[in-house]
């Protein structure tokens, strides 16, 4: 059994406490739903893109602490920016995310660094990415995102 307290850093653990943005928002000009089906993550995104900048993100659904605490830190890190910054940002994220790569981070990420930690785990990877799948979708205009 992996250590959970080194799997769960204090970062992780508080967004998923407390996860930010949460909730289906009264409007949105896109969305895309991911799911994981091995292990049964569902996380709908809702975008509000005006004159090409996200000026707004949020995110519904059921799922595991890390694809909670992925989507939590995703929409802090992506409220005001230009969709070419967020697309950016997303490519950075599936470098550092990618099992094979050495990188353990990217200063242009802050604190979404610290999911790192779950390449530990091959198997976690697809929960902390699957969010920023279904944000890359629903920007796309795509209904629905995989980790595959």
């Amino acid at each position: 059994m992996p250590d959970l307290n080194q799997l769960y850093k204090q970062a992780i653990l508080e967004h998923n406490r407390n996860p930010r943005n949460f909730g289906k928002p009264d409007e949105w000009s896109h969305h895309a739903t991911g799911l994981n089906a091995l292990c049964g993550d569902l996380v709908e995104v809702y975008l509000n893109i005006e004159g090409g900048v996200l000026r707004a993100v949020h995110y519904a659904g059921e799922s595991c602490a890390i694809a909670t605490a992925s989507a939590s830190m995703m929409t802090e890190i992506s409220t005001g920016l230009s969709v070419a910054q967020w697309q950016h940002k997303f490519e950075l994220f599936k470098r550092l995310m990618d099992k094979n790569s050495q990188h353990q981070s990217f200063d242009e990420l802050g604190q979404v660094n610290t999911l790192v930690t779950v390449k530990k785990f091959p198997s976690r990877i697809k929960s902390a990415t699957l969010c920023w799948h279904a944000m890359d979708a629903a920007i796309q205009g795509l209904p629905d995102a995989t980790t595959e």
